[in-house]
């Protein structure tokens, strides 16, 4: 059967039957929670710096992790017994190397393989600090700005459960790589229970779907998928493991596995400065009481409940996140700004640089967004998102929108500013975005207001999600 990484549709139930009878078994050597996410409320993000001189130790030791990691063919079973019967998955584990770990291991990258003209994987993050206009390595978090070789996630519900797994994993690794540094993330929900983001907004919910059953799903429990079809290849996201290479007794290639390469970054936010600057949008724009939450929605695109302004001009929307929706009815911006962070980075426009979001928030805080905080008991630091995506290519997906379309005051449509939320530029400039305060009003004059600098990067790295395959077989090479 053709790879994975070559599938150009959604998998079907006659595809998902072919793929469980192939005697390679994509799917069960494909990690899990890139085509579809863990779900679960907790995550301890592990990062590890192998001992050189124990590389042997390493191997056998990531061989016997594998027999935990969490497969792609797993995962979809569990989703689909949690759906028609409520059961929750099991513990989920996913496994990365940077390209200083396959480094450290010895694997050297086959000058023909894809991950070659992957550059920036090779180079990794540190190196994309002029293009990303990040801060430099010198602001991280002391603990990222050391070479970090792999990262090890492990989420579940239970966080008691996932606290005594990961001692598990700490004191079998303990021998064999030295701890960079340990994340942990916790989902924030509001009084719906969707997940948010510190600001407030609800988060996570235009995503690429790979299964025609999560397409149907989004059909029948979503607000349909008829104006904004959520499908997407698994060419999007995956890549040719570079030693994913399954031969047979001859030497012959029979099937070549897939892998996703993974963009991590610590995003912190200042929560109480971006609500501060949301009031004084509001402010400028003449807008007062409930037209004031009008205010948010321009900077993010979305009311706090989720509602798309680009569909209503008030928050308020029944029970489900609106997915289905596009701009071609606002193709001037004047119902949602361009440069609006959900319309500034994905501008619904099918194939179109879109990457897989898996991220999820980090710290604690007295009050969350739904406990309704004053200002002055909102964060200002040591909260924010541990923001994860997969794709094909880090350079012409994730850097692409980061680089291009959130840090460019000109793009992808209008001279129209950088993006409010995630949008960088280089330390002490401004970008000063158009604001309009009529939903829908052509002939409004927009006034200018600089709304950007609440979201800092505080360390990250690139990493590949290697096949199964590879893992199990890794002291071979």
């Amino acid at each position: 059967m053709e790879s994975l990484y070559k599938l150009k549709d959604p998998i079907s139930k006659n595809m998902l039957k072919r793929l469980k009878e192939d005697p390679q078994k994509p799917l069960e050597n494909l990690q899990g929670n890139i085509l579809q996410g863990h779900g679960r409320d907790h995550s301890v993000h592990i990062f590890l710096r192998f001992k050189d001189e124990k590389r042997y130790g390493v191997k056998k030791w990531i061989k016997k992790l594998t027999k935990c990691i969490t497969s792609a063919q797993q995962q979809f079973d569990e989703i689909e017994q949690y759906r028609q019967y409520r059961i929750p998955g099991r513990l989920l584990v996913s496994f990365f190397l940077s390209a200083s770990g396959y480094t450290s291991l010895g694997l050297n990258v086959p000058e023909d393989s894809a991950m070659i003209a992957n550059q920036a994987f090779t180079h990794g993050m540190k190196a994309a600090q002029a293009v990303l206009k990040d801060p430099p390595t010198g602001r991280w978090d002391e603990n990222y700005r050391q070479r970090i070789d792999a990262m090890v996630l492990l989420a579940d519900d239970d966080e008691n459960f996932l606290m005594r797994e990961a001692r598990k994993l700490l004191d079998s690794v303990k021998s064999y790589a030295d701890i960079c540094t340990i994340e942990r993330g916790k989902v924030m929900r509001n009084a719906l229970e969707y997940s948010v983001e510190h600001f407030g907004y609800v988060d996570g919910r235009s995503q690429p779907l790979f299964f025609e059953s999560d397409i149907e799903w989004e059909r029948q429990k979503g607000d349909g998928t008829h104006v904004w079809p959520p499908d997407a290849g698994l060419g999007l996201v995956l890549a040719p493991d570079p030693h994913g290479e399954e031969k047979d007794s001859t030497g012959k290639v029979v099937h070549h596995h897939s892998g996703s390469y993974l963009v991590f970054r610590k995003l912190e936010q200042n929560v109480r400065a971006f609500k501060e600057h949301e009031q004084e949008l509001a402010k400028t724009l003449g807008l007062s009481g409930e037209d004031a939450k009008r205010a948010g929605a321009l900077v993010m695109g979305r009311f706090e409940d989720g509602t798309p302004i680009v569909a209503q001009d008030t928050a308020g929307r029944p029970n489900r996140v609106p997915n289905n929706f596009t701009y071609d009815d606002d193709k001037y911006g004047h119902k949602c700004p361009f440069q609006a962070h959900i319309r500034k980075v994905n501008r619904r426009i099918k194939g179109i640089r879109r990457i897989v979001r898996r991220g999820i928030t980090y710290g604690t805080r007295e009050k969350e967004p739904k406990d309704s905080p004053s200002l002055a008991e909102l964060p200002t630091r040591g909260v924010g998102m541990l923001f994860m995506c997969f794709q094909k290519s880090i350079a012409d997906q994730f850097e692409f929108l980061q680089s291009q379309w959130a840090n460019e005051p000109s793009s992808p449509e209008k001279e129209t500013g950088i993006d409010p939320v995630i949008g960088q530029l280089e330390q002490g400039k401004m970008s000063w975005q158009q604001w309009r305060a009529e939903w829908g009003n052509s002939r409004e004059e927009p006034k200018p207001l600089a709304f950007h600098g609440f979201v800092t990067l505080k360390g990250g790295e690139y990493f590949f999600a290697p096949s199964l395959y590879f893992l199990k077989n890794i002291d071979q090479r």
